[in-house]
């Protein structure tokens, strides 16, 4: 999650109509377009504009809570950028180049985002802050009229810009009263984000604004006000793409990696580690994850939460969080120092739904600065200096991050696009909504009633069930994998520009080695690659609520809705016994097709009854 001065996101469908008029006559549309474009040159100060440089603004920043300093270098007339903010515990940093679109974080780490909506949205944010539309030829973006609107007691005018290599449209809104830009709308999929800009002042007779602010449709939010705004020529040193330079990582001892056992349950990775020299605390190791600790682990290791931010994932709701920095994290031999971890209650959300003991995420920091590789069939996690090579007889697959999550190629029922690779997701595919949509054909014929998919940061997320005919990765084909086709409108799920989400169910049937610097994982096959993909039996999504095992869904067409089974049963035993787990149940109730379970029930009112049960496959 990188926190940009212009792109920290925006909900604008909340603010205001954003509505545009459905008929405008083409020659007319060209001409309003042509005309707002002038007028915007004319009072921005064309002079300047087509003098060019560097505009650098250094500015006073509040981001999510957090106070700080913020500054921006921005190439007038081009597409280069490069911004950061500093709020102590969180120090980010990000730009474009002209070819890359590069992040950096606190530690001094920097990554690249090849992500078609990363780069298209940096591309966008870029344009805007060096006015890049407002120069001759527009800097060869494409731009349409969007029509008049009304805002907040004022007129606009709306163009419609999408930036030569952008595959994302923004709106930009001129205030018709002075001619300058009021607002930027991008909107990449589910999550809407607005700039505000405001506070125009002469600088080298350019008018430049000295007040941004940003929202996102998940809540989270910065204003920077300008302290100090220049143009100066251009700055090749400031633009570019800096170093990673990380020296916080080591592995102690003689040997240059270290191995640990993990535990697979339900396809997800559980390790323990130490924060501050306490605990173990037990981990999930989420590779679409970043560090994350419960707000019980850290009081117990006296790391204080600051600041307030909106963490989004595969359900429709966020989650608040704060941010500490923990002094030192050790995963056997291997430590690294001086981290910063979302806060949040993960013990609340994710420890519910897995039925497990969770205190916290590890995730992409781990993996950027280790070369990691899950042993699946051993069950074994070994973590590795730089420069150690993968096993053997691997294929190797290159990948980009989106975020900080790894996107691969991949072909969904032979059809060719990318996926993103989630260690924490304990299902084998589940599709994206865009994906889905466009390709109605991967829809099989036999499919599950809509339903509850699964649970996470965000809640409950809806789709139906049914079977894949193949996924292809590196080199390897996959047949009948129970996938997951989400049908949610927010949340993870409804991003653009992907097929699927490929979890632990896939992975498991490898040794998967990651090499976050030369962005490359290795698959080698284990003794499970040709296993038939197999699912709960029962038709019910499980949570563990105060110490009970509760039914949070049950899916219409399937043996727990047959049986009569509904959302707040409590399961009091199964086949007499009283679990002990949530494992334990779902263990049972992936038992063969066929298997009678029975279950000693409470619902809702208190009500005890018992419920016979017929195990079958549903999809």
């Amino acid at each position: 999650m990188t926190h940009s001065l212009r792109r920290i996101v925006v909900a604008a469908a909340a603010a205001v109509s954003i509505a545009l008029p459905a008929a405008t006559n083409a020659g007319d549309a060209t001409t309003e377009v042509a005309e707002t474009l002038q007028q915007s040159r004319d009072a921005l100060g064309a002079a300047a504009l087509g003098r060019g440089g560097v505009l650098s603004i250094e500015s006073s920043a509040i981001v999510n809570g957090l106070n700080g300093t913020g500054s921006l270098a921005a190439e007038i007339g081009g597409a280069r950028l490069a911004e950061r903010t500093s709020t102590p515990p969180i120090v980010t940093a990000d730009g474009y180049d002209g070819t890359t679109f590069w992040n950096q974080d606190q530690t001094g780490l920097v990554w690249t985002d090849g992500s078609n909506a990363g780069v298209s949205q940096e591309i966008d944010t870029a344009y805007a802050a060096g006015d890049t539309l407002f120069v001759p030829g527009s800097g060869g973006a494409t731009v349409a009229w969007g029509g008049p609107q009304a805002a907040r007691g004022r007129q606009y005018a709306i163009l419609i810009v999408t930036p030569r290599h952008s595959l994302v449209p923004m709106q930009v809104w001129i205030d018709a009263a002075s001619h300058l830009p009021a607002r930027y709308v991008i909107s990449i999929g589910p999550v809407t984000y607005e700039t505000d800009v405001s506070d125009y002042r002469l600088v080298d007779g350019l008018l430049v604004p000295h007040r941004i602010v940003a929202t996102s449709s998940e809540g989270n939010s910065s204003e920077l006000t300008a302290t100090s705004v220049r143009i100066v020529a251009t700055d090749n040193d400031t633009l570019d793409k800096p170093k990673s330079r990380v020296d916080d990582f080591s592995i102690s001892g003689k040997g240059a990696s270290t191995s640990v056992p993990i535990d697979l349950i339900d396809n997800h990775v559980y390790l323990d580690a130490t924060l501050n020299g306490k605990g173990p605390y037990r981990f999930v190791f989420d590779t679409g994850g970043s560090n994350l600790i419960d707000p019980a682990v850290a009081k117990e290791i006296k790391a204080a939460g600051s600041g307030l931010a909106q963490d989004s994932g595969t359900g429709a709701a966020t989650e608040s969080s704060s941010y500490a920095t923990v002094d030192s994290l050790k995963i056997g031999n291997a430590v690294l120092r001086h981290q910063v971890f979302f806060v949040e209650p993960i013990r609340k959300g994710f420890g519910v739904a897995s039925g497990q003991r969770v205190d916290g995420l590890i995730g992409f920091e781990v993996l950027a600065r280790f070369i990691t590789t899950f042993d699946y069939a051993r069950q074994t996690l070994t973590l590795a200096l730089p420069g150690a090579a993968s096993a053997s007889g691997a294929n190797v697959i290159p990948f980009v991050f989106i975020g900080t999550v790894p996107q691969i190629g991949c072909a969904i029922d032979g059809i060719p696009s990318q996926c993103t690779v989630d260690t924490g997701d304990s299902g084998s595919v589940n599709l994206y909504v865009p994906f889905i949509v466009d390709h109605p054909q991967i829809v099989p014929a036999a499919h599950s009633a809509v339903g509850v998919n699964g649970y996470g940061v965000g809640g409950g997320h809806d789709g139906f069930m049914g079977r894949l005919r193949s996924l292809e990765v590196g080199g390897f084909r996959l047949p009948d994998l129970v996938a997951g086709y989400s049908t949610q409108k927010q949340g993870f799920f409804a991003s653009p520009f992907l097929a699927a989400n490929v979890g632990g169910g896939v992975w498991k049937r490898f040794t998967v080695t990651f090499d976050y610097g030369a962005e490359t994982m290795a698959l080698q096959p284990n003794a499970s690659l040709g296993a038939r993909d197999s699912y709960d039996r029962s038709g019910m999504l499980l949570i563990t609520k105060t110490g009970t095992i509760e039914v949070y869904a049950v899916r219409d067409g399937t043996p727990a809705a047959q049986a009569g089974l509904a959302k707040g049963d409590i399961i009091r035993s199964i086949d007499g016994v009283i679990p002990q787990s949530l494992e334990q149940v779902r263990r049972a109730l992936r038992g063969a097709p066929g298997t009678v379970v029975h279950l000693q029930v409470v619902d809702k009112t208190g009500r005890p009854r018992t419920v016979t049960l017929t195990l079958r496959d549903w999809v």
